[in-house]
């Protein structure tokens, strides 16, 4: 059984082509965050979805 999507934020991840921290749209699942999938860097335009999730916004 599939488990469903639970949330949906905004946050920042690492391209790996260019280097660079960029801001992403994120799907959690559990304890676990991954990059949406079909996102795109804005920097150099490769595809986001091997990024490692760098940032995610929480209220304290």
């Amino acid at each position: 059984m599939k488990s469903l999507l639970q949330n949906h934020t905004q946050g920042l991840a690492h391209c790996p082509m260019c280097t660079h921290t960029v801001p992403a749209d994120l799907d959690l699942k559990g304890k676990h965050a991954r990059v949406a999938a079909g996102q795109k860097c804005p920097r150099c335009g490769s595809s986001l979805e091997v990024a490692v999730v760098i940032h995610i916004p929480e209220a304290a």
